[in-house]
């Protein structure tokens, strides 16, 4: 298995603040490889400070479980004591916002994005996904 490299990853994280800014809103935004070590962030100012933390995170459990974190949001909602115990272990994200990076059928990496409105926030990463070129979205 190929991991996403870091100009790619640049490049995603690059496309997903202009998209954010045309929004007119302040986003983090991060990249990680199949393995969910970061590779690419960037947050923007005034993003939240939290968004920072939330963005990896996001990154990180889509690559973990090759899902975007949305299925995971929905899997866990009636499971509140079992989804903030799964949380603590591994500081994973069960929110909108994290979406895996596959080329070919293989799952390369995984972006998150916080500081939107959650929807929005899935969408700017499906979106950033789509547009590059040799990558899919689960």
């Amino acid at each position: 298995m190929t991991s996403i490299d870091a100009q790619a990853a640049a490049t995603l994280v690059s496309h997903a603040v202009t998209e954010a800014a045309g929004r007119g809103i302040s986003i983090s935004v991060a990249v990680v490889d199949d393995a969910g070590s970061l590779v690419a962030f960037q947050r923007m100012s005034p993003a939240p400070r939290f968004s920072a933390d939330f963005a990896i995170a996001k990154a990180r459990t889509s690559a973990a479980f090759s899902v975007p974190t949305s299925s995971l949001e929905e899997l866990y909602k009636d499971r509140p004591a079992f989804a903030h115990s799964f949380v603590a272990q591994g500081n994973y994200f069960l929110g909108r916002g994290g979406l895996p990076i596959f080329r070919s059928g293989e799952r390369v990496g995984a972006i998150g994005v916080s500081g939107a409105d959650a929807h929005g926030e899935e969408d700017i990463a499906r979106q950033v996904i789509a547009a590059a070129d040799g990558f899919d979205a689960a």
